[in-house]
């Protein structure tokens, strides 16, 4: 392939970044269209800066891009892919080096991202310098409640607390979340409801909104865990959601409760020099 180049992003417009995201990512695992002020909405989230994010161009053609989130010495790709079109072709590669070394240029140290288990892709970021840190686990809203063990379970009452007492009492449980469960980027999503049970081991993060209604869950322990799922399924009778659920005594009692995910993925990082 001839007139290949790799630009940073920092000069797209949302409606052309919009183009590029639907382009890209048709034919994926799931549906991940997006509109212009979805685009707006996943750039703030993620606090994507552009001027850090690349795109493999063909032709005067993006083919591909990247998109870089920072955070002090951290960051994260928070979306990276390869046009249909011109896939096998040898460009993801050659896209990732490029991204890594901008994130290099910044003063990061490491670099996340998080892959489903059966993405190509997977290949393409071991190779580059990716390693997988942990199993994460996506339970989404048609995931399905299985068959109950033989026991009964009653749940308990959850308080509203603001949001800095759950942070703070999330902190202390050294529970380790995953670059979309991070204090930071859950505040960003604004209108949620903090809930904890009493003894403050345990507690869940609602979002106003019946398509996403659990945010996050924690606990310090198994018991808390108990009593935070129970006490969630019972209050509302939509089919549990939860993203990005780090393999934890939270997975460990939805698992016993017939609760599996509908999907799996890796957390991984890069190490920068």
């Amino acid at each position: 392939m001839k007139n290949i180049r790799v630009i940073t992003l920092e000069d797209i417009n949302v409606e052309e970044l919009t183009d590029i995201w639907n382009r890209c990512w048709y034919g994926y695992y799931y549906d991940m269209t997006y509109t212009p002020e979805h685009i707006r909405a996943w750039l703030y989230l993620s606090q994507v800066s552009l001027q850090h994010s690349s795109a493999i161009v063909v032709e005067d053609h993006v083919a591909g891009f990247a998109l870089l989130s920072v955070d002090g010495i951290e960051g994260w790709i928070a979306g990276a892919c390869v046009d249909p079109e011109f896939r096998r072709k040898g460009l993801f590669t050659p896209l990732m080096h490029y991204q890594l070394n901008l994130a290099t240029g910044v003063g990061l140290k490491r670099v996340y991202l998080e892959v489903w288990e059966q993405n190509h892709a997977l290949k393409v970021y071991q190779s580059v310098g990716f390693k997988q840190v942990r199993q994460l686990n996506i339970y989404r809203p048609t995931c399905k409640i299985g068959p109950q063990p033989d026991r009964k379970i009653s749940a308990s009452p959850l308080e509203t607390v603001s949001v800095e007492q759950y942070y703070e009492n999330r902190r202390r449980a050294s529970f380790n979340p995953a670059w979309q469960r991070k204090d930071e980027y859950l505040k960003r999503h604004g209108n949620s409801l903090a809930v904890m049970n009493i003894t403050g081991t345990a507690g869940a993060l609602l979002a106003r909104d019946r398509f996403a209604p659990c945010l996050d869950a924690w606990s310090a322990n198994a018991t808390g865990a108990e009593e935070v799922i129970t006490s969630l399924l019972e209050r509302s009778n939509a089919p549990f959601s939860l993203i990005n659920q780090p393999q934890d005594v939270i997975v460990d009692f939805l698992s016993s409760s017939g609760i599996n995910p509908s999907a799996k993925q890796f957390e991984m990082c890069a190490e920068l020099s």
